[in-house]
């Protein structure tokens, strides 16, 4: 049996926030585990809260008011728990209404945020006065947030 090390640090965990409504949910689990595979090689653990609520998802379809209060009461408990907050701003002339929502929250809860955005995005004001750092690509984004959660 092997004895944690007392000066072991916790694996920062990430919140995953990006696109969901209207994506292919294929699309969207998929992305989810290459980026957890990325971030673990940094010692970050990738929480998707999107893998997380599957069934409450499905239930938008036939109760839209409660299903929604379920599953941003939930994304928001969920965000609670993590150390920073990877988004994915990616997709040119999107409305990311929910990731502008997280944002706003993490910001709030002093949960650093990094966003890796479509050129179109990354000059925003309200989004770089948000985010802790606006990048051109999840990559650099990364280092970003590794940068912030383990060096700084």
């Amino acid at each position: 049996m092997k004895i944690a090390n007392s000066f072991e640090r916790p694996r920062p965990r990430i919140y995953f926030a990006r696109a969901v409504d209207g994506m292919s949910l294929d699309d969207t689990l998929t992305l989810a585990q290459v980026v957890a595979q990325e971030l673990a090689r940094f010692g970050l653990t990738l929480v998707d809260p999107v893998a997380e609520q599957l069934g409450l998802r499905s239930a938008l379809k036939d109760d839209i008011k409660s299903a929604s209060r379920q599953l941003v009461d939930f994304d928001l408990s969920t965000l609670r728990t993590c150390n920073g907050m990877l988004m994915d701003m990616s997709i040119p002339n999107r409305n990311y209404i929910g990731c502008s929502c997280e944002l706003t929250y993490a910001y709030l809860w002093k949960i650093p945020t990094v966003v890796y955005a479509a050129d179109s995005y990354r000059a925003r004001p309200w989004l770089n006065y948000h985010a802790q750092e606006v990048c051109a690509c999840r990559d650099d984004a990364i280092s970003a947030l590794v940068e912030l959660l383990i060096y700084s």
